[in-house]
C-alpha cells in the first residue's frame, strides 16, 4: 500500500522542511500545506508536493484568529475532497487544525509547539470560559485517537498530561536552522561592518516580538545604561510588541536602542552572530514548558545567552546544564544591568560562554527529524 502523508503547518520554516524531507525518505508521497514558508538554508525535496493556503497574519488578534480560521476551514474541504486516506501530521499552527480529526477517519499525528487552550491565558481567556472548556474536551477526545503526539520538552509533555496518557507523547527537541551557522569574529562580520557596529557591545534580540515575549524590560535596562555609549541594544524581527517597544525607546529618547526587520537568509548567519549577549525573553505563562527555537540558533553561532523567564523552566535547565549564560525572572532591572556590565568588562568570560554555547549546539541538529517518522 502506498504510504502518503499530508503535513499541515500554516507558518512553515526549517523545522517543517527537515521533517518533510525525512518523511520523503520513507513515504512515497509527501504533501506540505502551508501559507508561508521561511527558508534558511535547506528547502523541500523537489518531489515533495506543496498545497498552499492563507498566510498566517500575527499583526493583530483579529487577523490572527481570521487566518487561523480560514486555514482550518480550507483544510476541512481538502480532507473531504482531496486527501482522503492520507496520514495527516497536524502542527499547532493553526492551533485548531487538528479539530478536523473529529470529522475524518484519516490516521493522524500531532506536533505540539504551543499547548492550547493553555496558551489562551496569554490573551486573557480564563479556564472557566466556554472556549477554554470546549477546547479541553476536544483535546481529550482527539489526542486519545492520535497515532503519536510530538512535543518539544519534558515540561510540555507534563502539560499535555492533562489531556492524554504520557505513553503517547514523544519529546523531540528543536534543532538549529543551518549547518553553516557558526561563530564569526567581529572584524569578519559583514553585518556589523555594514552597520558600523564592529566596536559595539551588542545585546541582541532576534525573532518574533510577540505577546508571549517579555521584552519591555530590555528597554528599561537600556535606559539605565544609556551613558555607556559602547553598548547597543539591537532588536531584529517583527511582531505584535514591536511598535510598543519602539514607542518606549522614543519616549525615553534612547540612542542605544536600534530596530531592524527580519534579515534575509544570506544575512542571518551574520546578524545572529553579532550578539555579544543574545536574549531569550518569555512571559511567565509562556516559559515553563518550552525552549524557543531561537535559543538553538543562538547556540549554533556561539552566542552567550541572557534569558528571562519563570523559575524552573526548561530554558533555565538548558542554560544551567550547558553553562550558556545568565537566567533571571526579569523582575530586577538592576540585576540584568549589572550582568551586562559584567560581561562588557570580562572578555574572557564572554569567550568561555561562547565556546560552551557552540559546543552544546552540536547536540541539536537536523538529523533529529528522524524521530518524527513512524
Amino acid at each position: 500500500m502506498k504510504r502518503k502523508i499530508l503535513i499541515v503547518n500554516q507558518n512553515s520554516g526549517y523545522l517543517t522542511i527537515d521533517v518533510a524531507n525525512t518523511f520523503k525518505e520513507k513515504y512515497e508521497e509527501v504533501v506540505v500545506m502551508y501559507g508561508m514558508n521561511r527558508v534558511t538554508e535547506r528547502n523541500f525535496h523537489p518531489d515533495i508536493k506543496i498545497q498552499k493556503t492563507i498566510k498566517y497574519n500575527r499583526s493583530s488578534t483579529v487577523k490572527r484568529l481570521w487566518t487561523w480560521g480560514v486555514c482550518t476551514l480550507h483544510l476541512f474541504f481538502l480532507l473531504l475532497f482531496k486527501y482522503r486516506g492520507y496520514h495527516v501530521l497536524y502542527y499547532t499552527n493553526p492551533p485548531m487544525s487538528y479539530f478536523n480529526a473529529l470529522f475524518f477517519s484519516n490516521p493522524f499525528s500531532i506536533v505540539v509547539f504551543d499547548t492550547y487552550p493553555d496558551a489562551l491565558r496569554l490573551i486573557g481567556i480564563k479556564e472557566s470560559s466556554f472556549v477554554y472548556r470546549i477546547w479541553k474536551k476536544v483535546n481529550k477526545k482527539v489526542f486519545s485517537k492520535a497515532v503519536q503526539i510530538i512535543t518539544l520538552s519534558e515540561g510540555m509533555k507534563k502539560q499535555l498530561g492533562n489531556y492524554v496518557n504520557d505513553e503517547k507523547v514523544k519529546v523531540v527537541s528543536v534543532w538549529s536552522a543551518s549547518d553553516t551557522f557558526k561563530p564569526i569574529a567581529k572584524d569578519s562580520n559583514l553585518f556589523l561592518k555594514k552597520h558600523k557596529w564592529v566596536d559595539k557591545f551588542i545585546v541582541l534580540y532576534s525573532g518574533n516580538m510577540g505577546i508571549g515575549h517579555k521584552l519591555e524590560v530590555l528597554i528599561d535596562v537600556a535606559k539605565q545604561l544609556e551613558d555607556k555609549k559602547e553598548i547597543l541594544f539591537l532588536f531584529v524581527g517583527e511582531g505584535a510588541k514591536k511598535n510598543t517597544l519602539i514607542d518606549l525607546a522614543s519616549k525615553y529618547k534612547l540612542q542605544n536602542v536600534h530596530f531592524l526587520t527580519w534579515q534575509d537568509a544570506e544575512t542571518l548567519p551574520y546578524s545572529l552572530a553579532a550578539g555579544d549577549l543574545a536574549v531569550v525573553a518569555l512571559e511567565p505563562e509562556a516559559t515553563h514548558a518550552s525552549v524557543p527555537s531561537k535559543t538553538f540558533n543562538y547556540m549554533a553561532v556561539g552566542a552567550p545567552l541572557l534569558a528571562i523567564g519563570s523559575t524552573g523552566s526548561e530554558l533555565e535547565k538548558l542554560i544551567k546544564r550547558h553553562r550558556l549564560g545568565f537566567y533571571t525572572d526579569g523582575k530586577d532591572v538592576s540585576e540584568i544591568k549589572n550582568y551586562v556590565l559584567k560581561m562588557l568588562s570580562n572578555k574572557d568570560k564572554v569567550e568561555q560562554l561562547s565556546r560552551n554555547s557552540f559546543q552544546a549546539s552540536k547536540n541539536f541538529n537536523y538529523e533529529m527529524a528522524i524521530q518524527y517518522v513512524f
